[in-house]
C-alpha cells in the first residue's frame, strides 16, 4: 500500500474523530446515539463535496450521469437513517433515562465540542481532498464503504441495546460508553482497509 498525502489527511481525520470519541467516553459524555451521528455526519459531509464535486469538476468525472444518481441516491439513505437514528437511538433507546437523552440532545443542536471538532475535521479533510483532486470521481454505488459502516453500525447497535437491556445489567453506568467501542473498532478496521 503506497502512503500518500491522501491516505494521511484520512488517517489523521481518522485518529482525530477516534480521539474525540474516547474522551467522550472518559467524561462519561457519550451514547450509541453520539458515534451512530458522527457517522452519519461524516458520510453527509463527504456526500456533499461529492454533489460540489460534481457541480465544479464535472469534466473530471469518469461518467457524470452515473455519478449523481450515486451522489442523489446516497442522499435518500442518509435522509432514512438519520430519522431511524434520532427517533430510536436518540430518544426510544434512552427513554428512562433523561440524562442520556440530555446527552444526545447536547450532540444534536451542536452543543458537545468533542463531536463540534470532529464534524471540523471532516471538513477540514474533504476541503483537502476536494482541493488535492483527490475526491472521488468515479461513479460508486450507493452502498459506499461509509454508508456499510453505518448501516452495520445500526444493525449492531440495535442487538446492543437488546442484549444489554433484556439480559446484562452489569456495569450500568459504563454501558452506553462501552457499547461505542465495537463501532470505533469496525470503522477503523473497515476504513484502513478500504480504497474508498
Amino acid at each position: 500500500m503506497q502512503i500518500t498525502n491522501t491516505t494521511i489527511v484520512k488517517y489523521i481525520s481518522l485518529l482525530a474523530m477516534i480521539s474525540f470519541s474516547l474522551l467522550e467516553i472518559i467524561y462519561k459524555q457519550t451514547t450509541v446515539f453520539y458515534i451512530l451521528y458522527l457517522f452519519w455526519f461524516d458520510e453527509l459531509i463527504r456526500t456533499i463535496f461529492e454533489k460540489i464535486t460534481y457541480y465544479f469538476k464535472k469534466n473530471e468525472i469518469e461518467n457524470p450521469v452515473q455519478y449523481l444518481k450515486s451522489v442523489n441516491g446516497k442522499f435518500y439513505f442518509l435522509f432514512l437513517y438519520l430519522i431511524f437514528i434520532f427517533v430510536f437511538f436518540g430518544l426510544i433507546i434512552d427513554r428512562n433515562d433523561f440524562d442520556l437523552i440530555a446527552v444526545n440532545f447536547t450532540v444534536l443542536f451542536f452543543k458537545n465540542s468533542f463531536f463540534n471538532y470532529s464534524l471540523l475535521v471532516f471538513v477540514l479533510r474533504e476541503v483537502y481532498l476536494y482541493r488535492e483532486n483527490s475526491a472521488h470521481k468515479e461513479p460508486n454505488s450507493l452502498l459506499s464503504i461509509r454508508i456499510f459502516i453505518l448501516h452495520i453500525s445500526i444493525v449492531l447497535g440495535v442487538l446492543f441495546w437488546a442484549l444489554s437491556t433484556q439480559k446484562f445489567h452489569f456495569m450500568e453506568a459504563y454501558a452506553n460508553s462501552i457499547a461505542i467501542v465495537p463501532f470505533l473498532l469496525l470503522k477503523v478496521i473497515i476504513e484502513i482497509n478500504s480504497n474508498e
